[in-house]
């Protein structure tokens, strides 16, 4: 049996083939009947390689060993479901092809405008910080105040930051965009030591059956970040998105040319806030990060930045 059909899909809703692909994700599912119905149980998944005809096809490629700026250059970009970069051949993961980003940015490193000497000029600035906080408090084996612990993920998993692809000039600006994803569980965000010891601990994570969320933000570069959303995977629900809010004024918080990006919070409905959502260490989350790409960008993030509560189901 051979099947054909154009590259580009009937409608939105068909898949477009893109020549620049090494692999598509399938789906297979075989019917019970004759007629077009629900498959049941007979289904399953897997990826189909793609093979260049009467060329080379590359099947395995790591890169080759290098530094910038005299520092040892290391990435350890995972593969599908984890993250999507190996499989797009993302320019950040190898430094033969890297092209711009945090690499770059080392301490002592100085970025010019044009090829001269450094200017002896040095800029001295202070900064200031004040804190608000409450006093912790027990009375009669309730406790005043819980212990957030921090849960974090890269979308990018797991160089810490990837290269945004310019799209085709022909493409219209409003359909220039580039996303990446990523499948993990609360449990590859764990940190099973002291808190004491490291603030990315979670202490004793073994009296519990998960956490519940409190605060979630995720981190999206302006001026390209369209969307950023994290899913529970196992319910399909949506924890938490961003859509970035534009300045429009000179007001406090409003200043027109700067972007928000208002992180999600939870707790008490009678504060105006989403209750918790526990999450089992088993959970499986989905992020999803967009963001235009009428021009390039390099060292583009999607991590997640989280806090919440360990608790029992």
């Amino acid at each position: 049996v051979v099947l054909e059909r154009d590259m580009t899909g009937a409608t939105s809703d068909h898949f477009n083939f893109d020549f620049k692909l090494e692999s598509i994700d399938m789906i297979f599912a075989s019917g019970s009947e004759s007629t077009y119905s629900y498959h049941g149980t007979t289904r399953s998944g897997g990826t189909l390689h793609m093979m260049s005809v009467e060329s080379p096809t590359c099947i395995c490629y790591e890169g080759v060993s290098g530094s910038i700026n005299n520092i040892p250059f290391s990435k350890s970009c995972l593969p599908p479901p984890k993250g999507d970069l190996l499989k797009d051949r993302n320019p950040t993961c190898w430094v033969d092809t890297y092209q711009g980003g945090l690499h770059c940015c080392h301490h002592e490193v100085v970025l010019l405008d044009k090829d001269q000497e450094q200017p002896e000029e040095e800029m001295t600035y202070h900064m200031k910080f004040r804190f608000w906080f409450q006093e912790y408090k027990e009375e009669n084996g309730i406790q005043s105040h819980q212990n957030l612990i921090r849960f974090f993920w890269v979308t990018e998993a797991m160089s810490g930051e990837y290269d945004i692809p310019k799209c085709d000039e022909q493409t219209a600006d409003e359909n220039c965009v580039y996303e990446i994803t990523s499948n993990f569980t609360v449990r590859d965000m764990m940190q099973d030591c002291d808190v004491r010891k490291n603030p990315s601990c979670w202490g004793n994570t073994t009296d519990f059956d998960g956490i519940n969320i409190i605060y979630a933000a995720g981190h999206c570069h302006a001026p390209s970040c369209l969307i950023m959303e994290l899913y529970n995977a196992d319910t399909n629900e949506l924890l938490c998105r961003h859509d970035p809010v534009y300045g429009k004024s000179h007001e406090v918080f409003d200043e027109l040319g700067f972007i928000a990006i208002p992180p999600c919070l939870f707790g008490p409905e009678d504060q105006g806030l989403t209750p918790p959502t526990f999450l089992s260490y088993d959970t499986n989350l989905f992020s999803r990060k967009v963001n235009n790409n009428t021009n390039a960008h390099y060292g583009e993030m999607a991590l997640w930045q989280m806090r919440g509560v360990l608790a029992k189901k």
